[in-house]
């Protein structure tokens, strides 16, 4: 089976359409550990990073959390992002902070990189 890595560029807050690709990436990442596909780091790029503020009541970010503590799979926010234009410091629960350079390691030992 195939290695994934995820890459999301959208705020779990956006305006419709928009937000839905978070969702979409959901979905996808469920369907592709059910078809026994793993999926070795969610990276969360741009606005993406808001999915690990300590404070989100979002729906889908905590839906991400459930699923990623199930499966085992890294949610990783671009700490440059997260710091400098959102100001976040603390992180919800199953989120870290990485960067590029862990995005790309996690790219180049995976088959595909599908990103929403």
């Amino acid at each position: 089976m195939a290695q994934f890595v995820l890459a999301l560029h959208t705020s779990p807050n956006a305006a419709q359409p928009a937000h839905y690709r978070s969702l979409l990436a959901l979905r996808f990442a469920q369907a592709a550990v059910t078809a026994g596909h793993r999926i070795s780091q969610v990276f969360f790029y741009q606005s993406a990073v808001l999915h690990g503020q300590a404070t989100a009541e979002q729906s889908i970010a905590t839906q991400w959390q459930a699923f990623a503590q199930q499966h085992h799979i890294p949610l990783v926010l671009c700490h440059t992002v997260a710091a400098t234009e959102y100001q976040l410091e603390q992180l919800a629960e199953g989120y870290s902070n990485g960067g590029l350079t862990e995005f790309a390691t996690a790219v180049a030992a995976a088959d595909k990189v599908v990103q929403f």
